[in-house]
């Protein structure tokens, strides 16, 4: 069954970071992020009784769209941005983005496709 999903995410990210100088700055991002996929669902449904049933998700390859921004509410220094990128080489998703972010700039945006796969398993009850 060919399934299309999109997905927004508004979310207000707030921290703090500590400089080697020892001073705290606070971190203020507006994030938004959407994701729309297409892809195949095939599973298989398990009648437990006449009304109750368990839907297994066996294999949902697809593709997906994926649209990231931040935008950043306050200046920090340039140390942060440094360790920033460092952190975000040690996850391998990030490959498909491109790694040097710049939050320092008013609208940052970073958008890619990669290979998205769906699995799961789902409880129903008919009336």
């Amino acid at each position: 069954m060919p399934i299309i999903n999109t997905l927004i995410i508004n979310q207000e990210l707030d921290g703090s970071y500590t400089g080697t100088d020892g001073f705290i700055y606070d971190l203020e991002f507006d994030m938004k992020l959407d994701i729309s996929s297409v892809g195949l669902m095939i599973g298989y449904k398990l009648p437990i009784t006449k009304h109750l049933n368990i839907d297994f998700i066996i294999a949902g390859p697809g593709a997906g769209n994926y649209n990231f921004k931040f935008i950043n509410k306050k200046d920090l220094p340039e140390e942060f941005y440094e360790d920033l990128n460092q952190a975000l080489e040690d996850y391998s998703i990030l490959d498909f983005i491109n790694g040097d972010f710049r939050f320092s700039q008013v609208n940052n945006r970073s958008q890619f496709n990669a290979f998205s796969f769906r699995y799961g398993i789902s409880l129903g009850y008919t009336f």
